[in-house]
């Protein structure tokens, strides 16, 4: 039987690994296997995770976008000129957090392995609050620097968190639509972020600037989601407040029926050799990633774009805002159109990457006196997470492979920090250069999902007319996508 393509879009973990498995197992009584339930007892449960887990998580990840998009509202608030920050100066702000980041990936991911991964993240969260709060403090660049390069250290372990813990509560027909839950919060962070700047910089009276008040609101926002994720999300479901016994065993049953019972818990050199020798969805991810991120100059630096068109702080805040909504409307525009055409993840991407690219283009060509249609731009060239929640679909779908899924997914986070260390170099000066070259970039970003639908349809075509008479291993889970005789490329 072939492989069942998946119709919702899965940027979450395709399965629970078998590290998880084992913590799944820990926490499982002899009852378990045994237990039965009915779909009104698993619905009510659910309701429940979705009401004490989801927020929480949705919470986190609001703050760490918050803290993000606080840069770009502090340059039009002071931050450059109290700093005496030149263009290259500002540029290095965003470059500096993304080092860190990149840097502190693989530490984390080593340190999820053997602390439990609520109580490190709620500690990050905690940590990264205080370092932005620190970043009101600095009468220096150097010193604003540092504050940025601890900001991103800590900031690393959000995403991947988010990930794991929606595998420990979800089955994975559920995982998709959580995850866009808190994936759309970085569009709600855009929205606030930008009234919050307005309120501060209509009510401060002064004694301090308002950039820093915006760092230390930032950073209070912070705290108080992080004091909560640690206190109030369980390590288990064996172990929730919110559950009683029953619901326990339930949850823990349901996350255990679909974990990976053969899961290999080992690295594969073969599968190394087989990403590394011009594996195409091994380089695609990287792609992916590098060519999705290397465009997220409209949405960083918005507000000094609007800035650059004559616009006061408050008008660029004001009109900057609804970028947000626009950004949060697409994202469950992708999320839906997945849903409906699962075939067409590639072609709904493409789509998708029209309205960024029209957008770019119109800020590049219009004149300073073309009054709401700069604004307009502004909004389209930002609609940018929905693309990237179809991408990750793809490459979460079609990779197989304990050790290439691991690859791969790495591979993609390499390709997004490179392309976010890069990137602000681009927009020195004024904001021409940095359009143009994502101008390019969104071109790129066209040929390479065109590629990628057709290489794909191309391997499917193969495969079809190969003659597989032999059955393969019954360990059919650590065969990579391309030894794996029933797998079919999702496109």
């Amino acid at each position: 039987m072939k492989e069942e393509q998946k119709n919702t879009i899965d940027y979450t973990l395709d399965e629970v690994s078998s590290e998880h498995v084992g913590e799944i197992e820990a926490i499982k009584d002899e009852d378990i296997d045994q237990l039965e339930y009915t779909p009104e007892e698993e619905k009510a449960l659910l309701r429940k995770i979705d009401l004490h887990v989801l927020p929480l998580m949705c919470g986190i990840f609001f703050a760490q976008y918050l803290d993000k998009q606080s840069l770009t509202y502090a340059a039009v608030f002071g931050l450059k000129k109290d700093l005496h920050m030149k263009a290259h100066d500002y540029a290095w702000c965003t470059t500096i957090f993304y080092l860190g980041q990149l840097g502190s990936t693989f530490l984390f991911s080593y340190l999820m392995t053997i602390i439990p991964r609520v109580p490190l993240t709620g500690a990050c969260v905690v940590v990264w609050s205080v370092c932005c709060m620190c970043l009101a403090a600095p009468s220096t660049k150097q010193g604003f620097w540092v504050g940025r390069l601890f900001l991103g250290i800590f900031e690393a372990v959000v995403q991947p968190a988010c990930v794991l813990i929606t595998t420990y509560w979800y089955r994975k027909r559920e995982q998709p639509m959580r995850a866009a839950f808190w994936i759309s919060m970085n569009a709600i962070a855009q929205i606030v972020g930008s009234y919050l700047m307005y309120g501060i910089g209509k009510t401060n009276p002064g004694k301090l600037a308002d950039w820093r008040v915006m760092f230390l609101v930032c950073g209070a926002i912070s705290l108080v989601a992080g004091l909560l994720f640690y206190f109030l999300v369980p390590i288990s479901p064996s172990s929730a407040w919110f559950l009683n016994d029953r619901e326990k065993q339930i949850a823990t049953k349901r996350i255990h029926e679909e974990s990976d019972r053969f899961a290999i818990n080992k690295f594969s050199v073969e599968q190394l050799k087989e990403c590394l020798n011009f594996d195409w969805l091994f380089y695609s991810a990287f792609l992916f990633g590098f060519l999705i991120t290397v465009t997220s100059g409209p949405i960083i630096f918005q507000s000094l774009i609007l800035a650059g068109f004559g616009y006061d702080k408050y008008e660029t805040m004001k009109y900057g805002s609804p970028a947000g909504a626009i950004q949060l409307l697409f994202v469950w525009i992708a999320v839906f159109a997945v849903k409906i055409f699962p075939r067409e993840r590639a072609a709904i991407a493409g789509c998708l990457v029209a309205i960024p690219l029209t957008g770019s283009i119109m800020v590049l060509s219009l004149k300073r006196s073309s009054g709401w249609w700069v604004i307009v731009g502004s909004w389209l060239g930002s609609v940018i997470t929905c693309i990237m929640t179809v991408l990750l679909s793809l490459v979460a779908s079609n990779v197989r492979g304990n050790t290439k899924k691991s690859l791969c997914s790495n591979a993609f986070f390499v390709g997004y920090c490179l392309a976010a260390i890069i990137y602000p170099q681009w927009w020195l000066g004024t904001y021409r250069g940095g359009l143009i070259v994502t101008i390019i970039m969104w071109v790129l970003l066209i040929i390479l999902i065109v590629f990628y639908r057709f290489k794909a349809i191309h391997e499917n075509k193969k495969k079809e007319s190969a003659s597989f008479e032999a059955e393969q291993a019954i360990n059919e889970d650590d065969f990579t996508d391309k030894e794996n005789v029933h797998h079919r490329y999702v496109y």
